[in-house]
């Protein structure tokens, strides 16, 4: 059909998705979700101001299309125009830029410590548990662990200095996609605070010459038939990976915690078989509650999606939830399951698909990993405080419990160290 108003074909314009996320953001989305995807997969949505894509087959074939859509009006934010060229990093970069940098960043990250890392996760995951029991019997997961976790390794990989890590991860914490309002003015003025601390950062690394494995070095110094990255490339990539581990990681820990505690049967299964389960439930909960809502793109020019025409200048908004809960896809969609055999399985959507597959995927999965593990080997009887209610981050990109306030048995931590 066409609506003689807009000249929009093809998609059902009667059909108003029920997902509202500025206004009615629904802790479990689930049914939503599901109604929205059975209904109209690929359907505009007035609440979004843009075209809604619901189903797993949807969100890939847009992700693999690079060419007809753009993240450079921003994944995170539905901006009107397009951002500066030096913040075209990552997913709002697209080829040949985006190729340029993933191939440089890819150099640096292999030069670095990555790959001696869980050492370092250990040591770390076992230092904030011993804070924790320090402290007494009651936490806040997200602010005395989760987040921690994200920090330590962001400090360790930028090799930062202890005099500046503080306001360094404040101001790296401050850009939350949950809270941040980019149009506001003191986020305007921390924001080129944190890029100027970036750019001094990268330039007294440069200067220092290439030795150092730290990342900004290595990203400094990473080459391609003779290609290096400007300062200001380097400054934004950092400023990029900052966010994207801090916030996105972070968030992966507590929802899946809150998940295996809303599942008390699946939550017994894992306690009795922690290191076989450990990674499995690391992938079921990125699947069941991973981290990332739903992103943002605009289309560059008129194409279809699943069959359904987008036309040029339009934005999209992939819902990476609804796949990942596709019943097209995976069995038993809206259910927890931590022992699901991922080697059999599609690959949840958890990290992107195509050229923006998530370039810290690795690492993420091992601080996950570490995190889980740590956490219920070590605190005995672990559980989610009585009748704490978990606030949700507000918005439609970032699934986010901004809150999560654990007690363990403190007597039987104390019995079993006598």
């Amino acid at each position: 059909m066409t609506d003689a108003t807009t000249g929009r074909a093809g998609l059902d314009e009667e059909f108003e998705p029920v997902f509202q996320p500025y206004t009615a953001k629904a802790d479990s989305p689930w049914q939503e979700l599901a109604v929205d995807r059975a209904r109209c997969p690929v359907a505009h949505s007035r609440h979004l101001n843009a075209v809604q894509i619901t189903s797993y087959s949807g969100v890939k074939e847009l992700l693999l299309k690079h060419e007809d859509f753009t993240g450079t009006y921003s994944t995170l934010w539905p901006l009107e125009q397009p951002l500066a060229v030096d913040n075209q990093v990552f997913s709002s970069a697209d080829p040949p830029r985006h190729t340029r940098q993933r191939k440089l960043f890819i150099k640096a990250m292999s030069a670095s410590r990555i790959g001696t890392l869980r050492t370092f996760s250990e040591e770390l995951a076992n230092r904030l548990v011993d804070d924790i029991i320090g402290a007494g019997e009651c936490f806040d997961l997200a602010s005395a662990y989760a987040r921690r976790i994200t920090e330590g390794h962001i400090a360790e990989l930028l090799g930062l200095p202890e005099a500046e890590r503080e306001r360094f991860l404040y101001l790296s914490g401050l850009f939350e996609l949950s809270t941040a309002d980019p149009e506001s003015h003191s986020y305007q003025a921390e924001m080129r605070e944190w890029q100027d601390t970036l750019a001094r950062m990268v330039r007294e690394r440069r200067q220092a010459g290439p030795e150092s494995d730290d990342l900004i070095t290595q990203l400094c110094f990473a080459e391609h038939e003779g290609d290096r990255l400007a300062e200001g490339e380097v400054a934004s990539l950092i400023r990029a990976m900052i966010r994207a581990g801090n916030t996105s990681t972070a968030a992966a820990i507590v929802n899946t915690v809150h998940a295996l505690e809303a599942h008390p049967q699946q939550k017994a299964h894992y306690l009795s078989d922690i290191d076989r389960l450990t990674l499995p439930l690391v992938h079921e909960g990125l699947r069941y509650d991973g981290p990332v809502l739903g992103l943002w793109r605009r289309c560059k020019r008129d194409t279809t999606i699943q069959d359904r025409p987008v036309r040029a200048g339009e934005r999209v908004f992939t819902v990476h939830t609804a796949a990942n809960h596709d019943p097209a896809v995976f069995e038993r969609s809206d259910e927890f399951v931590i022992d699901r055999d991922w080697s059999r399985l599609p690959s949840h959507l958890a990290f992107g698909y195509g050229i923006h597959h998530c370039i810290g995927m690795n690492l993420a999965l091992l601080e996950c990993e570490v995190a889980l593990s740590t956490l219920y080997k070590r605190l005995p009887g672990l559980r989610l405080r009585p009748d704490f209610v978990a606030p949700q981050a507000p918005g439609p990109v970032v699934r986010n419990w901004l809150s999560l306030e654990m007690e363990y048995d403190r007597e039987a931590l104390e019995g079993a160290a006598v």
